[in-house]
């Protein structure tokens, strides 16, 4: 472990104690330390939206003597590398030419799935995927940015005969939802950047209950990161005003994987029931363009 991973560590298990305006801080250097080894003290404060004396009370308040100092550790991971990480610190800033959006877009998935990828430990996604499988009842918590890969879990898993039921709002479905978790069944909640409060409610609710927890989130300090058993950290960099969503939802196409291939047969036939009841209630179109007259028993289901 490099001096740098240390100090993450040292920042992540300080984050709940740190008063608001620092946890700020805290946030913008764990999910950018690159650009924490380069950027002036000014900056960091301008990033994380606080004033450079706050800066240098996180620093204190994390065993630095002030702002140099701290940068300085982070410089010792990045000695290498810093250069590179300067270079793409001037591509983020740089506007993005309209003939190289499409690019610039697919790229910058490209990168937050690889950066995905090689955060993901062997022996957590393993034992994750365990707790799919052990699971009486599974709970899929997101919202707004974060519904759309909790819908395409939540969906997966139902074809392949999970008990499985998704969330995307708070309220009475959340509330029926979270009220049936208990030790044998499983929370997967989803947040990325504003978290919301029902998510994190859902978290709190289920940890009171001895509920395991899955969090897909975009920080090692978000609230859901905090409360979970297993955390996954998806980057969500977009181009656009938006953050993306599809790094998280490699993932969930991951777990997906790995739960067929666990349980081959138990996911064919659930998959064959599927099929018969799609077939049955006539609800799928023929892939190839026939003429309205010819046989219906023809249907590509």
């Amino acid at each position: 472990m490099t001096p740098g991973d240390k100090l993450l560590d040292t920042i992540t298990a300080a984050f709940p104690d740190l008063p608001r305006g620092q946890k700020q801080v805290a946030r913008y250097v764990v999910d950018n330390d690159n650009v924490v080894a380069f950027a002036s003290a000014t900056e960091l404060a301008e990033r994380s939206g606080v004033s450079a004396a706050t800066v240098v009370r996180f620093c204190q308040a994390v065993g630095f003597d002030g702002y140099p100092h701290l940068q300085a550790a982070f410089r010792k991971k990045f000695r290498r590398s810093l250069t590179t990480a300067q270079r793409l610190e001037e591509r983020l800033r740089a506007p993005v030419p309209k003939d190289d959006l499409l690019a610039r877009v697919f790229g910058r998935n490209i990168d937050n799935i690889k950066h995905l990828m090689n955060l993901v430990q062997p022996d957590v996604f393993d034992a994750a995927v365990h707790e799919f499988g052990r699971a009486r009842h599974i709970v899929v918590v997101g919202g707004g940015l974060s519904a759309s890969p909790a819908v395409f879990l939540s969906h997966s898993l139902k074809v392949m005969g999970f008990n499985v039921h998704e969330a995307t709002t708070g309220g009475v479905p959340l509330s029926l939802e979270r009220s049936r978790l208990g030790p044998e069944d499983l929370l997967v909640a989803i947040g990325f950047w504003r978290y919301f409060r029902h998510i994190v409610h859902a978290m709190e609710w289920a940890k009171a209950r001895g509920t395991p927890r899955i969090a897909v989130t975009d920080s090692e300090v978000s609230p859901l990161a905090q409360l979970a058993d297993y955390a996954f950290i998806a980057s969500t960099d977009g181009i656009g005003h938006s953050v993306s969503p599809l790094a998280a939802t490699a993932l969930m196409e991951a777990f997906v994987a790995a739960l067929s291939f666990n349980r081959p047969q138990e996911t064919l036939a659930a998959l064959r029931e599927v099929d018969t009841a799609y077939r049955e209630s006539g609800l799928l179109m023929d892939g190839a363009i026939q003429h309205p007259s010819e046989d219906s028993e023809n249907e590509f289901i």
